[in-house]
């Protein structure tokens, strides 16, 4: 079994995470009315779309995965897109400056890349677990990948881990009470709802990650 995930199956992963976010849109922004501003799904579903304009228009011949992670997470600064523009867009660039070089990935760099991604939002946003943001859906999303690869899981159980591992730690935001962001300002009242950026995040993961199983 081929244990590596190509350049180009990368690149059609952010038009699964794009075509993902598109039929969740109105969901998510039903999901962000009690806590929010209502418009969730459309932030991340406009950032997205400008990142699928970035990753088409990275050079053919390039096949560097880390460049163009670093180019997806520009992409997503300059959209905008309030406190998630800075937040991904330095996570992609972790990311892709912990895979710089790479053509092709091996389940470790896939760790790394993770492993990158999370410690661009933890930096970024000054977060830590139990804060109801989409941390809480990100970081057990690369210890599950660590933890499968330190098991000698092949890639596909490791892929797998890490989709349910990002799903309960999506679910574990409802009993969660908000201390980022606009919905902080509920205090007690935002108990009993999923943080909209945790479901997002699970979304964006939960479609990438599905797209490079063989």
């Amino acid at each position: 079994m081929n244990e590596t995930i190509s350049y180009e199956k990368v690149c059609s992963g952010f038009a699964a995470i794009l075509d993902h976010l598109q039929k969740n849109r109105q969901a998510l922004n039903d999901l962000d009315s009690p806590i929010g501003d209502s418009d969730h799904g459309e932030s991340v579903t406009g950032a997205f779309q400008k990142v699928q304009v970035a990753v088409d228009a990275f050079p053919k011949d390039q096949r560097d995965i880390g460049a163009l992670l670093q180019a997806v997470g520009k992409s997503i600064i300059l959209s905008g897109g309030a406190a998630m523009g800075p937040l991904y867009g330095t996570a992609f660039l972790d990311a892709g400056k912990a895979v710089l070089g790479k053509g092709d990935l091996a389940p470790e760099d896939l760790v790394h890349l993770w492993e990158g991604f999370a410690a661009g939002i933890q930096r970024r946003g000054q977060v830590k677990l139990n804060e109801k943001t989409m941390y809480d859906t990100i970081y057990p999303t690369a210890e599950a990948l660590k933890h499968s690869f330190s098991e000698g899981k092949p890639l596909p159980e490791m892929i797998q881990d890490a989709i349910q591992a990002a799903k309960k730690g999506m679910e574990s935001t409802k009993d969660m009470l908000s201390l980022r962001g606009r919905s902080s300002r509920l205090g007690e009242r935002s108990i009993g709802h999923i943080d909209p950026g945790s479901a997002s995040s699970y979304l964006i993961i939960e479609a990438f990650f599905s797209h490079l199983l063989p």
